[in-house]
This record gives C-alpha cells, structure tokens and sequence, in this order.
C-alpha cells in the first residue's frame, strides 16, 4: 500500500496562545511518539478472545495490554532459555 504525499501551504511564523501552544506541542509529540510504534493486527477465535479477557480481567488491565505482555514475557523466555513448550513441540516432531 503506496501512502499518497499531502502537499502543505506554508503559513509562514503564526503565534499562539500559551495555552494553544502546549495543546500543540502535546498533540505533536503523540504524534511522533505513535509513529515510533508498530500496529499489530490479527484475527482470533471468540473463545479464544474471551480467555484473553478474562485472564487480563484478573490481573486489572485491559486485554490489549495483557496481549502485549504475554506476548512479550513469552517471547524473552524463548530468548533466554528456549522455552519448555517450544522444546516439548520441537521434541514431539
């Protein structure tokens, strides 16, 4: 997928307000700081989604989050040691 280029008019020096500016520059640095991360989309099953849920629903953060961090704790412990599942699978075959 090609992103099209928007061409911007340049205004020239505009002042702003304080309070305009800090509104600004907050916007500006969500901004770059989104165009740090990655998005990560995929499709799961209802069942599936619903563990998911619960899951982060005992620990008090929202699912995404926990997706992230099981994700992530997975993935470093593959890293670190091989993790017991992978050698159990890698084993089995």
């Amino acid at each position: 997928m090609t992103k099209k280029r928007r061409n911007y008019k340049d205004l020239g020096t505009v002042e702003f307000s304080e309070k305009e500016d800090k509104r600004i520059t907050k916007m500006i640095e969500q901004a770059e700081k989104e165009l740090e991360e990655t998005r990560v989309s995929f499709r799961w099953g209802k069942d599936q989604l619903e563990i998911i849920k619960r899951a982060a629903d005992l620990m008090g953060i929202p699912y995404q989050t926990f997706l992230k961090l099981a994700a992530y704790e997975h993935a470093l412990a593959v890293l670190k040691d091989g993790d017991p599942i992978v050698k159990r699978t890698l084993e089995a075959a």
